[in-house]
């Protein structure tokens, strides 16, 4: 057996409630699957709280900080040298891979350190994006947590130097906020301090190597999330014609622009329409009150769905799949899970590039009133719909998780070469 073909011991780190609090989750969750599947040994390293222990790898729960009742991107693994060499000491790792920039990149950081090991880490979310719906707090978050975090770890991980001061060559990049800028040099020091790095959004991964001045070129990569089998084998049950269901599926919270998808339905006024809105989060219950001020059309809330199957026959039971959120989501998980059930899509960010093409997913103008038209356009056309459903289906088929595993695979052998200092090839 070569090198490039040894399994690999894998340190899985997150600080997100695993495996039920969303898209990163389900993200690790299939990453987990498919390098267990592959032949590499996995230990997932989470919070302690609402933990399910995976089937398909090892796994330890850990202490963590959180105010009760707060939602996971809150939560945060408790950081020490002392439980890093403890870790250390009980799991031979191979490389150390965090996927958020809370307490899990400084623990894993601190682990990498221990065993003199590689440590990659992915970017999921889009700080830039948040300035749109929560400007305060995220304002806050640019000058405080965002900025010092990236110096910070540099030390911590005993690796990594500072980042020439550019700005992303895309004008997109900088467009959501005087603090952008700012935003992707944070995430750029970030990277500097890891062995690689990756995300689901090409974007994501140019304009942190565009804000380090071109330092980090070559040390990221993209890897795209894939869809869980469920959406993969989900067969629509729900009989065609008749009143149009539209789904939207997601945390609700401002991020999401759930309101802004009300709105739209509200003004599409069609009593031969309905929206169903899978999902629970802190704005649920002023988009309860938006929603019964709807005179036609009936809206429902179905809540927070655990079991995968059950998500995904919802989606394929549904006539379009609905996603408003804007300049915020570095994928779109749920696009690709909807494209894997055979459901055409109405989406309104052009950045996201993963399960929607010209013949599954149109594409509107990100206001209500766009919207709308989209969602009447495919309400009144069902030869179009048809012909969507089998596109999204045929573009499903290759978003498969098993090629999110051979990427990350590549990006650990990448990082192990970076971090003993052999060239890439």
């Amino acid at each position: 057996m070569t090198p490039e073909d040894a399994a690999l011991h894998i340190g899985i780190f997150t600080d997100d409630f695993y495996p039920e609090s969303g898209g990163v989750s389900r993200s690790i969750q299939l990453q987990v699957q498919q390098l267990a599947r592959a032949g590499h040994r996995v230990t997932l390293f989470a919070p302690a709280v609402k933990l399910t222990p995976p089937t398909e790898c090892a796994w330890v729960g850990l202490p963590y900080w959180r105010v009760p009742g707060t939602p996971s991107y809150l939560c945060s693994l408790q950081v020490g040298r002392g439980r890093a060499r403890r870790i250390a000491a009980d799991h031979p790792l191979d490389v150390v891979h965090s996927q958020n920039e809370r307490g899990s990149v400084f623990l894993a950081a601190q682990v990498a350190r221990v065993l003199d090991i590689a440590h990659v880490h992915t970017f999921h979310s889009n700080y830039v994006g948040t300035h749109r719906t929560t400007p305060l707090s995220s304002g806050l978050n640019s000058l405080t947590y965002l900025d010092w975090s990236g110096r910070l770890l540099r030390r911590v991980a005993g690796q990594g130097r500072d980042v020439p001061a550019a700005v992303p060559n895309d004008p997109d990049a900088t467009a959501d906020s005087p603090f952008a800028g700012r935003d992707w040099r944070s995430l750029a020091r970030l990277a500097s301090a890891v062995d690689g790095f990756t995300s689901p959004a090409g974007y994501v991964v140019d304009s942190i190597v565009d804000a380090s001045g071109g330092a980090l070129a070559g040390r990221g990569s993209v890897v795209a999330s894939g869809v869980a089998d469920a959406f993969v084998r989900a067969e629509r049950k729900r009989p065609r014609g008749g009143v149009t269901r539209f789904l939207s599926a997601g945390r609700l919270g401002p991020e999401k622009r759930v309101d802004v998808l009300i709105d739209a339905f509200a003004r599409l006024g069609r009593d031969d329409a309905e929206l169903h809105i899978v999902g629970s989060g802190a704005a649920e219950g002023a988009l309860r009150q938006q929603a019964a001020r709807i005179r036609h059309g009936k809206v429902r809330f179905l809540g927070h769905f655990d079991d995968a199957d059950l998500i995904a026959q919802e989606i394929a039971d549904a006539d379009v799949f609905v996603l408003a959120s804007y300049r915020f989501d570095t994928q779109g998980m749920v696009l690709a899970e909807a494209a894997a059930t055979g459901t055409p899509i109405i989406y309104c960010d052009e950045r996201l590039t993963v399960g929607v093409t010209p013949l599954n997913a149109l594409l509107t103008g990100p206001d209500a009133g766009a919207l709308a038209a989209g969602m009447a356009e495919l309400t009144d056309d069902p030869q179009r719909l048809a012909a969507m459903s089998a596109a999204s289906r045929d573009l499903g088929r290759g978003l498969t998780a098993a090629a999110m595993g051979r990427a990350y695979v590549a990006a650990y052998r990448a990082a192990i070469g970076a971090h003993a200092g052999v060239p890439a090839s």
